[in-house]
């Protein structure tokens, strides 16, 4: 059975126009207009501090509990200060598979969720009395059907819930995978498969939802992990410092240097055979092969610390609300082969069952701002 990856699943969704962009650089080698890194005008002077793709086009989230999007060839705020309307520091966002929510997570236990196509916000911040700041999340399953979400936090622990019948969001035990350290990066390729990154050099992988781990790394590392990117069983990325992206095939962790000038990582997204990488400097890296990737100057010393591979737009953004976007081409209705995306290694990309896009019509290219706002439901296992 072929799978879709969540860009095979938005790339009709998104618009493919580009506006108002101004060139700060290109890669070593020529590059067409197609393929240009371009700085555009942020709605926000705040740090931005992670970027996803949705069917509506990319989002991103940062300080003060900033939530942007591009809309209609522009940057706009869609949520001013976050979901408790208390200006709590955004750190991770994730997108449902069928792109139609955004989850973004921070401070104080601050956890969102973003409807795109109602324009609605959810508070659903400190599930269980966790008021620990929320470092990463990932989610799977579509938006207000069968969500299943993770969170994780700076005392190293997760948080997974599940969407119920009635609306309302069932927690599990909470875990700590790695002991306790901090978990900066979280990513799942299955609806309960997936990996984690700590401050502490461990890598773990879960295939129960979350609730027992196994570590599969790094044993020999020496940096910080800042963020990881789950493709497989056997295809784990995780960006760290020293310039350095860590392959894992399933047996053993490769070591790649990406970066001469050995800044650090701070960001990676995997989709498919495609990847993206950011980090210090204002450098953005492209995956070429499972061993190799391409490196853009973009002449920045922004620090980037979100990336997201899009069906229109590819993004990476930073400190001072920085936003670098490259157009990736004009959405198209496939190549008629099941959009197949087997990695060459038996592991299949993120996928999901949706079998339809989205028209960008289902939303208004004028706003996306926040609309109507709402307080989730979190139940205790023992209430259900």
């Amino acid at each position: 059975m072929t799978q879709r990856t969540r860009r095979d699943v938005l790339r009709l969704a998104t618009a493919s126009t580009a506006a108002g962009v101004l060139t700060v650089g290109s890669a070593a080698t020529a590059q067409s207009n197609d393929t240009e890194w371009q700085q555009v005008e942020s709605p926000t002077g705040k740090s931005l501090n992670d970027a996803v793709d949705t069917a509506a086009g990319p989002f991103a989230a940062g300080a003060n509990g900033n939530v942007v999007a591009r809309v209609g060839g522009d940057w706009q705020k869609v949520v001013d200060y976050g979901p408790q309307a208390r200006s709590r520091r955004l750190t991770g966002i994730d997108a449902t598979d069928d792109g139609r929510a955004v989850w973004f997570v921070g401070g104080s236990g601050v956890i969102g969720e973003y409807d795109v196509e109602t324009r609605t916000l959810t508070n659903y911040s400190a599930p269980g009395g966790k008021t620990s700041t929320w470092e990463d999340c990932a989610v799977r399953g579509s938006a207000g059907e069968n969500e299943r979400v993770y969170f994780v936090n700076g005392s190293g622990e997760l948080l997974a819930g599940v969407r119920q019948d009635s609306g309302a969001m069932q927690y599990n035990e909470v875990v700590k995978p790695g002991g306790g350290s901090t978990i900066p990066g979280i990513d799942f390729y299955d609806r309960e498969a997936g990996h984690v990154s700590t401050t502490s050099q461990f890598v773990g992988e879960t295939a129960d939802g979350g609730e027992t781990w196994d570590q599969i790394g790094i044993g020999f590392a020496g940096g910080a992990f800042f963020d990881l990117a789950s493709q497989g069983e056997r295809d784990v990325n995780v960006a760290a410092g020293s310039g350095i992206i860590y392959r894992y095939d399933g047996f053993r962790w490769t070591p790649h240097v990406v970066d001469d000038n050995r800044r650090a990582i701070r960001a990676v997204d995997r989709d498919g055979e495609g990847g993206l990488a950011a980090g210090d400097g204002g450098a953005i890296y492209e995956r070429q092969s499972a061993g190799q990737w391409k490196s853009y100057e973009t002449d920045l010393e922004s620090k980037l610390s979100g990336v997201a591979s899009g069906s229109a737009y590819d993004v990476a953004v930073g400190d001072g609300g920085t936003i670098l976007e490259r157009t990736v081409g004009a959405p198209d209705s496939g190549d008629g082969d099941g959009n197949s995306t087997d990695t060459g290694d038996g592991n299949r990309s993120n996928s999901t069952n949706a079998t339809t896009t989205v028209s960008m019509d289902a939303f208004s290219v004028e706003s996306l701002s926040a609309e109507n706002y709402a307080n989730g439901e979190w139940i205790a296992p023992s209430e259900q």
